[in-house]
């Protein structure tokens, strides 16, 4: 039996284990709830520019929620102490980290672009936005490593959830902060993908017409590689902290 044939059969035991929790469903299934909701919702509120603020923030949440989901998934399986059967998987442990990883980014990924699909705004730099929602996904396996390598169990694991969700609002304070507070905000990942994001949806001289928060006077890329960077030294720190709580 091939590596992939043991990964896909350890992906459709963790898919029947989210299948028979309602509750992990249904928050798979919120963002794009929420999606149709701001669809239906956005025409009958007399606010300029609102459909254009809200086209990111099904994308944004997306990933968040599918940490939060495969975190918990995580944190069950070291409370039933299943987590040392990962030690005699006949897998090499680069591959397992990959799927441990790659799973929560594919899956948030996906959901991201079915939102925007059900927001009905479609991007206008669709480049940017393919790779903004990318950065993005990648906040699903830091929830999710975040998560498991913190958190002692599922109660603890509900709390840090909730902060670190919170933490995912950053980019609304962008709408209230001066220019020169704006940097307070450099440190969320989220609020550089936010921009990006309302960036790639804007028509030309949407954004100067609205009057919009202040871009960071930085090149278009750095909405790109900053969070980027800042996901990928996360999701460093926390799988070296998972991987010293393993058995």
């Amino acid at each position: 039996m091939s590596e992939l044939v043991r990964v896909l059969t350890l992906a459709r035991k963790d898919a029947r284990n989210v299948a028979r929790d309602g509750f992990l469903l249904w928050m798979m299934g919120y963002p794009l709830v929420l999606s149709l909701a701001m669809r239906v919702a956005v025409p009958f509120v007399d606010l300029e520019g609102l459909h254009l603020w809200l086209a990111p923030a099904a994308v944004v949440l997306a990933p968040s929620l599918i940490g939060m989901l495969l975190g918990f998934s995580l944190i069950e399986e070291r409370e039933q102490e299943t987590w040392i059967l990962l030690r005699v998987l006949p897998v090499h442990e680069r591959t397992l980290l990959l799927y441990v990883g790659g799973l929560p980014f594919a899956l948030a990924y996906l959901l991201s672009l079915v939102c925007t699909a059900l927001y009905g705004r479609p991007p206008v730099d669709w480049p940017a936005y393919l790779a903004c929602t990318a950065v993005g996904s990648l906040t699903a396996p830091v929830m999710m490593l975040g998560m498991a390598a913190l958190a002692r169990d599922k109660i603890q694991g509900l709390a840090l959830g909730k902060i670190l969700s919170a933490s995912s609002a950053a980019p609304l304070l962008c709408f209230v902060l001066a220019p020169a507070w704006q940097p307070l905000l450099y440190w969320s990942p989220w609020y550089w993908i936010y921009l990006g994001l309302v960036g790639s949806f804007a028509q030309p001289g949407e954004l100067a017409a609205l009057g919009a928060p202040v871009w960071p006077a930085l090149p278009g890329w750095s909405l790109i590689v900053v969070p980027a960077l800042e996901c990928a030294a996360l999701i460093a720190v926390a799988g070296a902290a998972l991987r010293r709580r393993m058995p």
